[in-house]
């Protein structure tokens, strides 16, 4: 019993009077871990993209058909397909929207796929809004390289007319240069 008693003496003698504190957590580690996990979706239609790249415009063509025909089934991989295809390079702007509207179409009907397909599809509005815009200069474009032909046009016609005037004055010229000198 003595042992037991100067074992606890030593032990509050070397701990010291200090109050016992339980352990607090530190901030750190109160905060629950954030698990990412990606999304199939946006990862499918990106490594798409990539494999896609260097297709030969008869094989997009074909597989373009194919992902529009698959469309009918209305699967998730037949509509991340026919996204991916729509944005390859080879795709003419009316392709385009048919993907932007598929991807609209996906991004309501599966709110799981994540904030990196929302991200996706803010991308895709963008990019279309810049196509509208490169689109809308070239009109602009065309339709000041319409005015500037015309203009160019009546230019040509002025120029002629002066011509003629001015080799009816050289003409003029001579006539009185003769009659001056004297000959016929």
């Amino acid at each position: 019993m003595k042992k037991y008693i100067l074992l606890c003496c030593c032990t509050a003698l070397l701990g010291g009077c200090a109050e016992l504190e339980l352990h607090k957590p530190y901030e750190w580690e109160r905060l629950e871990p954030i698990v990412v996990l990606s999304s199939f979706s946006s990862d499918y239609l990106l490594s798409c993209l990539s494999d896609m790249q260097t297709l030969e415009r008869q094989d997009f063509d074909a597989k373009f058909e194919m992902a529009e025909a698959g469309l009918v089934h209305g699967r998730k991989l037949d509509k991340l397909h026919f996204i991916c295809l729509s944005l390859n390079d080879k795709a003419d702007y009316k392709q385009f929207k048919q993907g932007v509207t598929v991807l609209e179409q996906y991004v309501e009907n599966y709110p799981e796929s994540g904030e990196d397909m929302q991200g996706f599809r803010i991308l895709v509005n963008r990019l279309d809004e810049e196509i509208q815009n490169r689109w809308g200069a070239w009109k602009s474009l065309l339709n000041d390289k319409k005015v500037l032909t015309a203009e160019v046009e009546s230019l040509k016609v002025k120029i002629d007319e002066q011509q003629k005037q001015i080799e009816e004055l050289k003409n003029i010229e001579n006539i009185m240069k003769s009659r001056e000198t004297g000959q016929p």
